[in-house]
């Protein structure tokens, strides 16, 4: 009686991991998309700022990862509570697999994309810097 819930268990988890992985390669690409708010480090600076843009020389790498492992995890335990009692087919489990392929090949072409027409900038020294 055990093993029914248990490959239950699996099934859903499995569901679970394919919808985790969509929402967080879609939650990763989304701001290259559209002007939403992220999280920016200013290495320089050593501080932190939640905006659209930023104003130096900063990074969104990590505001990205942030905003994609939260939305992964939200559309992970979604997915895990709708599959336990939904029970999904093998065949529907393929295509979710198939589907969080796509979306990770999606996300990680556009960051390449993106990176690879990149034309870096030097930004300007600071007022206070005396050249030796």
């Amino acid at each position: 009686m055990a093993e029914p819930a248990r490959s239950a268990h699996k099934e859903a988890l499995a569901l679970a991991v394919c919808a985790s992985t969509i929402g967080f390669a879609l939650a990763f690409a989304y701001p290259a998309y559209a002007r939403i708010r992220v999280l920016w480090y200013y290495p320089l600076e050593h501080r932190w700022a939640f905006e659209l843009r930023p104003s130096a020389l900063a990074m969104d790498w990590y505001g990205r990862v942030l905003l994609a492992l939260g939305l992964g995890a939200i559309a992970g335990a979604l997915a895990y509570v709708v599959a336990r009692r939904l029970k999904p087919s093998a065949q529907a489990l393929w295509l979710w697999a198939g589907w969080a392929l796509a979306a990770s090949l999606v996300a990680m072409s556009l960051y390449v994309y993106q990176l690879a027409r990149r034309v870096p900038h030097a930004e300007p020294l600071p007022s206070w810097y005396q050249a030796k």
